[in-house]
């Protein structure tokens, strides 16, 4: 088996909740460029929860994007 270690340091998170109580996660490389939009639907979820399952979610090529900005 392989394991494959990312590096998540090139991706921020920001994370609200809108007005009907859902909490969005969007991914955007450091440079503000669009990666991913995750939207709960649970309620209870935490924002911490939703980031966590939002990173992995990402693919091998949202990785490549994310490090490409960075340099």
């Amino acid at each position: 088996m392989c394991r494959i270690e990312w590096d998540y340091s090139n991706i921020k998170a920001k994370v609200s909740r809108d007005y009907r109580g859902s909490l969005w996660c969007t991914l955007l490389t450091v440079r503000d460029e669009f990666i991913l939009t995750m939207v709960s639907g649970n309620p209870e979820e935490d924002e911490t929860s939703l980031v966590q399952t939002a990173l992995r979610l990402l693919s091998v090529s949202d990785m490549q994007l994310a490090n490409r900005e960075a340099v």
